[in-house]
């Protein structure tokens, strides 16, 4: 292993900053093309499947292409075989090339739902039983305090009447949205009751949004889609069909070049947050100014009317107030917020509106229990360990809020596993969940906490021997590293350490970082990313920058400055 030097350092710094600069818009916005996916490519080939269309060229060559050795597919990049993929994209092929489907149902209800509405499984076999449903039933209203307990079984999806139940009002919002057209479909082959299919379908258009999507992702938009194709054979009048049109065109733009599709049509709100934060922390000589505040404009741009932010910018689509939302989330407001107080001047913080909104958001939507959650706290969501951390920080930097950032910091120290890690949702969980909370901890002054010092050792001990740190969506470790998972380690470890304590696991992953960069100043992407464990995980080249860059500069503004 290679020392660290420090002219590597600069250098790297500097060619880094500088692709990360050429990436940004010309409306100062940063957006990473996110990798293609298996579920949202089949969906979009089930989507063309339900019009009578013929799947699309590109999208059956991409399937192929990303067949494994022992006839598996894999949810996303990772390459790591999955028996849900293999089943959706079995299913796909099968009714475009004549291939046969290994003859077994398959174990998952989403995917149950595709068979059995492409013919090849029954719709009975995609519910639970009507004495399964009424054993449930009476057993949560004769034991209400059980009822948090039952969720719907993923072997399986629920009876359209669970729409009306008051468990459904407390799912995840993304849940609601994904089971609601699941209902439709199921409804309308197997009872077809009108008023049924007519609820659900208002529910469902609550949910449209102004770009003509659902939550602005290809699977819940594709399932809205079935859902309205399937609505309008039997009840024309319910359904416009601009609505069909305009979302299947949507979907159509979440294809890559490489033929697939990708879940998310962009991440730019969190793209451009990120690489502002990484971009004011490199600007010492106020060489960014231009970068800084046509991205400062744009984030404030896409600000919401209650204050916070979404994960993608929709401000080009803002109509009429009967159009629904895209909500706002913890994680985009928070580092949205932070990102408009690391580039602003001092004396322009206080006054500014954007920041002052987006501080309140944080504040009215802390759950009682200190952390904060995705979207709002108590309705199917749960305290996040990377949301809460940028959350702690964003109040850090800001200043006051104590009793806030008090409660965040108790929640975190609660939160630590028996084995030292902190879990998280939507990154590489362990390596990042750990590394968040190192971060925000550090930061709010307890570097020395006992808490910090088990992170500390689990991420020491999780190093990989080639210097960087890897796992995969589920936390498994990988001997494969990343340059994502070891430069945000490497990160939460330089904010516990002092000048002369930089240890050999810093200096390691600082060596790794370095090796990997590519000539352009860019670094490898991999798939850290997570959407929902069913679905599979994404790459995002803004992350590949980002993250190295705060790494690296946190150990020049540690040692060399």
């Amino acid at each position: 292993m290679f020392p660290v030097d420090q002219r590597e350092i600069v250098n790297s710094i500097k060619k880094g900053s500088h692709f990360l600069i050429e990436q940004q818009f010309s409306d100062g916005r940063f957006e990473g093309i996110l990798s293609s996916m298996t579920f949202p490519t089949c969906a979009l080939a089930w989507v063309q499947i339900a019009q009578g269309n013929s799947v699309s060229s590109a999208l059956i060559n991409w399937l192929e292409k990303q067949r494994l050795a022992d006839n598996q597919w894999a949810l996303d990049t990772s390459r790591i075989p999955n028996q849900n993929a293999t089943e959706f994209a079995q299913l796909i092929l099968s009714q475009t090339t004549q291939t046969a489907i290994p003859p077994k149902i398959p174990q998952l209800g989403l995917i149950k739902l595709a068979y059995a509405h492409l013919k090849q499984l029954n719709w009975s076999k995609v519910i639970p039983p009507p004495i399964a449903i009424f054993v449930v039933r009476t057993i949560t209203t004769l034991l209400p305090q059980l009822s948090k307990w039952v969720k719907p079984p993923r072997h399986l999806l629920p009876s359209p009447d669970f729409f009306y139940s008051a468990k459904f009002k407390k799912l995840f919002v993304a849940e609601k949205q994904t089971l609601v057209p699941c209902m439709i479909l199921i409804e309308t082959h197997t009872k077809n009751r009108r008023h049924v299919i007519t609820d659900l379908l208002d529910w469902m258009f609550s949910c449209r949004l102004a770009d003509g999507s659902w939550f602005r992702v290809n699977y819940i938009t594709a399932l809205s889609s079935l859902a309205m194709i399937e609505a309008k054979k039997h009840f024309p009048e319910l359904v416009k069909e601009d609505y069909i049109s305009t979302a299947i065109s949507w979907l159509e733009q979440t294809q890559n070049l490489d033929g697939g599709c990708r879940e998310a049509l962009n991440l730019n709100v969190w793209d451009t947050a990120l690489s502002t934060i990484a971009l004011a922390g490199l600007d010492n000589e106020n060489s960014l100014t231009k970068q800084l505040q046509a991205s400062s404009r744009w984030i404030m741009k896409q600000q919401s009317n209650d204050g916070g932010w979404a994960f993608s910018g929709l401000a080009d689509f803002r109509t009429s107030n009967s159009v629904a939302k895209i909500l706002s989330d913890a994680d985009d407001t928070a580092l949205s917020t932070l990102a408009l107080i690391l580039s602003l001047a001092p004396h322009e913080i206080k006054q500014n509106q954007s920041i002052k909104k987006g501080i309140g958001w944080l504040v009215e939507n802390q759950s009682p229990d200190g952390s904060w959650s995705t979207y709002v706290p108590g309705e199917g969501d749960m305290g996040c360990t990377s949301i809460t951390a940028h959350a702690i920080e964003t109040l850090l930097a800001f200043g006051g809020y104590e009793p806030q950032i008090n409660k965040g910091v108790d929640w975190l120290r609660k939160t630590i596993t028996p084995e030292g890690y902190w879990s998280d949702l939507w990154l590489s969980q362990f390596t990042y969940g750990t590394s968040c909370a190192i971060v925000a901890l550090a930061k709010a002054g307890y570097a020395d906490c006992i808490e910090v010092r088990q992170g500390k050792n689990w991420l020491e001990l999780a190093q990989n021997e080639n210097g960087g740190w890897g796992e995969d969506m589920f936390g498994r470790r990988l001997d494969h590293s990343t340059v994502e998972q070891t430069a945000w380690s490497t990160y939460a470890l330089l904010q516990t350490t002092k000048e002369e304590e930089i240890s050999p696991s810093i200096k390691r992953g600082l060596r790794f970082l370095l090796d990997q960069q590519n000539h352009d100043g860019s670094w490898p992407t991999s798939c850290v990313g997570i959407y929902w464990e069913i679905i599979g995980g994404y790459e995002d080249p803004i992350y590949s920058s980002v993250f190295p860059l705060l790494a690296l500069n946190s150990y020049y503004q540690k040692i060399v400055c």
